[in-house]
């Protein structure tokens, strides 16, 4: 027992005694420990920790155009960046729009004025003409030969008046349709004249985009970085009354070269469609022929009688002096833009199918 408790004594001690050597320190510790302490020493026998004289902030640089500036570092401000953007997007195609108008909105083609339809138009009288030549060499020869009695409705005796007036239609054919074209002009030209000032509108040349109720449209734009007031065309409708009006000129232009094409197209397929009435087999393409040209023509005078009416609800909202609108008139002016654009897109698509179901202008024999 004596030796037992000898053991657990020096063991006891042994250990005590590994316990108070003493350790190793890390020096990365120490390095530490003397930061702490030179610290502390600092904030307790440096200067005063009073607050520091409050430093006004440096004023915004301005660009040079005057306009203040709170871009992020490096990156701007994209959002601005972008609205700038898109608004100049819309600028450009409201002007392309209605610059591709410019003549021909309200004006139907004069193919006396047009080189390219004389051309082709001659061209297709000389393979109609000896037809009709070899039609009346028939028609005589068979008025020669026919019965003096028994005729009836389709003889040769009754379709002589009708080889006679289509023949005559189809050489004339060009100049019926250049009158037709300068009375539907000169008539468009004076509604607008008696209507509009001429200042506004400008001369039938620049139709629409001389002016109207499309002005706003050549002007109008958005930049975030000029406050909404009265001396500026500034207004955030652009982005969306804007873009609206912009579609819609786009489709608009589209709508208004397809009626061109079909417009010169019926001139030029004048001659054969004229001649067409000489036999009553084929009257109904002279008929079908005159009232596509006239649903065009009635399509030109329905969009002047709009043009008119939507830019005399433009004027008020217009400075006679050339100052800018405020804001309130660019929105209703924006907003009349807009209608009258989306009116003249359907009136084509209201007014032609109801022209061509209606009966023909010539006279037809069943």
């Amino acid at each position: 027992m004596a030796s037992l408790a000898h053991f657990t004594s020096n063991a006891f001690q042994g250990r005590l005694l590994r316990l108070a050597r003493p350790a190793a320190v890390s020096p990365v510790a120490l390095v530490l420990v003397v930061l702490a302490l030179g610290g502390a020493g600092w904030a307790l026998l440096g200067p005063s920790s009073a607050a520091p004289a409050t430093t006004p902030p440096a004023p915004l640089i301005a660009p040079p155009d005057g306009l203040p500036r709170g871009d992020i570092p490096i990156i701007g401000d994209p959002i601005r960046d972008l609205t700038i953007w898109w608004s100049n997007r819309l600028s450009d195609a409201s002007r392309a729009g209605l610059d591709s108008l410019r003549g021909r909105y309200l004006t139907p083609i004069d193919p006396m004025a047009d080189e390219v339809i004389k051309t082709l138009y001659g061209k297709i009288l000389v393979i109609t003409v000896p037809l009709l030549t070899l039609g009346g060499m028939i028609l005589g020869y068979l008025i020669m030969t026919a019965r003096t009695t028994g005729e009836t409705a389709y003889s040769a005796r009754a379709v002589t008046p009708r080889f006679v007036t289509g023949a005559t239609l189809s050489v004339l054919g060009i100049f019926l349709v250049s009158v037709f074209a300068q009375f539907v002009t000169a008539t468009d030209a004076a509604m607008i004249g008696v209507s509009i000032p001429g200042d506004a509108v400008g001369d039938p040349t620049g139709w629409p985009a001389s002016g109207g109720v499309f002005e706003v449209l050549q002007k109008v734009s958005f930049d975030p970085r000029i406050p909404e007031g009265p001396n500026n065309w500034n207004d955030g409708a652009w982005l969306s009354a804007g873009m609206s009006a912009a579609i819609l000129v786009t489709l608009l232009q589209m709508v208004n070269a397809a009626l061109s094409a079909v417009e010169r197209l019926m001139v030029l397929v004048g001659p054969i469609c004229l001649a067409a009435y000489a036999l009553p087999a084929t009257q109904r393409i002279t008929n079908a022929w005159l009232k596509v040209l006239l649903a065009i023509l009635v399509v030109r005078f329905a969009w002047t009688i709009v043009f008119v009416l939507f830019s005399l609800e433009g004027l008020a909202h217009l400075n006679a002096d050339g100052v800018p609108p405020p804001v309130g008139d660019t929105n209703a002016l924006l907003g009349l833009a807009t209608g009258c654009a989306l009116l003249s897109l359907l009136l084509p698509f209201a007014l032609i199918p109801l022209a061509l179901h209606g009966p023909g202008p010539l006279r037809t024999e069943t």
